[in-house]
């Protein structure tokens, strides 16, 4: 086997840097805060903003609301979008909305801020279930590590329904993992899309999709499949460099 080059680990060592460099900036400038309340027996969501600068701060949010019926396996997702502005130290609700869940029921709700070059700057993510599973029940706040965050960037039904397809495949398998992993839908030849799946800006999965329900439950073990191993990588460069 050949022993790789004094060159080759340095480049490696850098780049693992910078992408711990790159995690550590969320949620520096700008807080993301999902707030919940309970109103007549129904969840109302809200998701906030504040900035923690003294300078006004222009972005974009996504806020992500994915409901399973964890009996019966029914999905369904909607997302609010929209483009906000910050003055100095400002503290801002973006986006509202309401969502009945009963016991059978598990939520994931996932709010995301973005910068002009589409990366993402902050984010927070909450998990509502009475069933008592491991990473079921999750609710991030101040000096907790956010893992486990799959973005989703589709833009069709099809692609959405791939999205939960795969993310309930992520969490079910308990990857959970630092990096956040993207699902992106791209328009591809005619009236097809293509779905990509990304991790620190690198393609690690991807295909052409279709209106098939058993062809997308396939793709989405394919890609978790290809997900893991690209985290189990970058898991053993990591530790290829502390033994260095």
């Amino acid at each position: 086997m050949k022993k790789p080059t004094t060159y080759s680990v340095l480049f490696t060592f850098l780049l693992l840097i910078n992408f711990s460099l790159k995690a550590q900036n969320l949620n520096t400038d700008v807080k993301a805060k999902i707030v919940l309340e309970d109103v007549e027996g129904n969840i109302k969501i809200t998701g906030t903003a504040e900035n923690l600068t003294d300078i006004l701060q222009s972005l974009t949010y996504k806020l992500s609301v994915i409901k399973k019926n964890l009996k019966s396996e029914n999905r369904s997702s909607n997302a609010q979008e929209g483009v906000f502005t910050l003055d100095a130290n400002q503290n801002k609700n973006l986006s509202t909305t309401q969502i009945n869940k009963s016991s059978e029921d598990e939520i994931i709700v996932l709010l995301l801020f973005y910068d002009e070059n589409n990366q993402i700057v902050s984010q927070d993510r909450v998990v509502i279930s009475d069933q008592k599973k491991k990473d079921k029940v999750i609710i991030l706040d101040d000096g907790i590590e956010l893992a486990g965050i799959v973005a989703d960037e589709t833009k069709t039904k099809i692609g959405k329904d791939f999205y939960d397809n795969f993310y309930y495949l992520y969490r079910d398998y308990n990857l959970n993992a630092k990096q956040i992993v993207k699902v992106n839908e791209e328009l591809s030849f005619g009236r097809n899309t293509k779905i990509v799946i990304m991790i620190e800006n690198e393609v690690v999965f991807e295909f052409l999709a279709r209106p098939d329900e058993e062809f997308l439950e396939s793709m989405a073990k394919k890609a978790l499949y290809e997900t893991y191993q690209f985290l189990k990588k970058i898991e053993n460069e990591k530790k290829y460099i502390t033994q260095y």
